[in-house]
């Protein structure tokens, strides 16, 4: 498999850390297919988990527990600067997992056509 381009959409445009935040990153292999998956670091799932508390403190019949739950594909990382996330994604190739961990994605024409990698 090999990469053509690599897009990062953060989560929040508005003051990026990306120690701290989460990003939807997509790939295009030179074949013309494109993959998803979500990179998130852990202070971004420490604060999910707090939110999911102060939502359950709010209501009477809810636990105040701190949870969260993923439904789509996520990537755990340190940080979310595009050197680790390309070197995530050699990586995830070399072991061969890359398909286990990114899921097909079906909108490429909503891509920017140039061939530049998108960063924050």
């Amino acid at each position: 498999m090999f990469l053509k381009r690599i897009w990062v959409e953060q989560a929040s445009a508005e003051g990026f850390n990306p120690y701290q935040d989460s990003a939807d990153v997509i790939v295009e292999t030179h074949d013309g297919q494109t993959w998803l998956a979500h990179f998130v670091t852990i202070p971004f799932l420490q604060r999910q988990m707090h939110v999911s508390r102060e939502v359950a403190e709010g209501e009477a019949q809810l636990l105040p527990v701190s949870f969260i739950t993923l439904e789509t594909p996520h990537v755990l990382v340190e940080n979310l600067l595009i050197e680790t996330i390309e070197d995530t994604i050699e990586n995830l190739i070399t072991l061969g997992t890359f398909e286990s961990v990114f899921v097909p994605y079906f909108t490429p024409d909503l891509l920017p056509e140039d061939d530049a990698v998108l960063s924050q």
